[in-house]
């Protein structure tokens, strides 16, 4: 049976961005500076799975025969007004006692 893995996602704090993930071995294997400097302005989570996307996506080139003709866009027709006597409010939360 397969060893069980651990993987680290480092993820940048300033932009909330995961960097990349890692092996938890890789990490381990790292001397104290370097794991410092790893670490620095970076969140590292543990995950036991690396997640893999389902679907990929392929772009095709092809070679175009006739124009191609793209129609506007449909105007959005206005809004009607709501009379404000059917706009539900919220009431006002009563303040609790003190007992």
């Amino acid at each position: 049976m397969a060893e069980k893995q651990s993987f680290v996602q480092i993820v940048d704090m300033t932009s909330g961005k995961i960097d990349k993930i890692v092996n938890l071995k890789e990490i381990e294997a790292m001397s104290a500076e370097e794991k410092l400097a790893l670490s620095r302005n970076k969140n590292l989570f543990v995950v036991t799975h690396r997640l893999e996307p389902i679907v990929k996506v392929e772009l095709r080139k092809s070679v175009i025969s006739q124009p191609m003709k793209f129609s506007d866009p449909e105007p959005v027709p206005p809004a009607e007004e709501i009379p404000e006597a059917l706009i539900e409010t919220k009431p006002k939360a009563k303040p609790k006692k003190k007992s």
